[in-house]
């Protein structure tokens, strides 16, 4: 696989980590606002919210399609790498940036879930989404 490909899915995941980082952030915003029963702000931050999802989702339908231009296999091994997975990883840095950024990734997602669970829970109770989640 050549390296320029990797570059631009790793400039792809990039821009992926910086929407997730912000929906943490907001996340967060989004708890403290609801601690100070401050409905507007909520709904101006869930709308914010909702924008970086949505330029997520773009990054990473555009991860998938440079994956489309690359063998099956390639592709596999790369889904692999963005997935954070650790084995057979090649002396290559920037497939280890592409692991790396993948891990962070996989951390800030399942944060940021973590956060949205304990705000839904506070809110909903046992109506909450996640309640009905194993």
């Amino acid at each position: 696989m050549e390296d320029e490909m990797l570059m631009e899915i790793l400039k792809e995941m990039q821009k992926k980590y910086q929407c997730f980082n912000e929906i943490e952030r907001i996340t967060k915003d989004i708890g403290d606002a609801l601690s100070r029963n401050d409905r507007a702000l909520v709904q101006i931050l869930l709308g914010m919210r909702q924008e970086e999802i949505d330029q997520a989702e773009m990054s990473e339908r555009n991860i998938h399609l440079l994956l489309s231009f690359i063998t099956t296999d390639e592709a596999t091994q790369a889904m692999n790498w963005i997935k954070g997975n650790k084995e057979n990883i090649p002396e290559n840095p920037i497939i280890k940036k592409l692991v790396e950024k993948g891990t962070s990734i996989q951390m800030l997602v399942q944060r940021t879930i973590e956060l949205d669970r304990h705000i839904s829970m506070r809110l909903a109770g046992k109506d909450s989404f996640y309640q009905t989640l194993p």
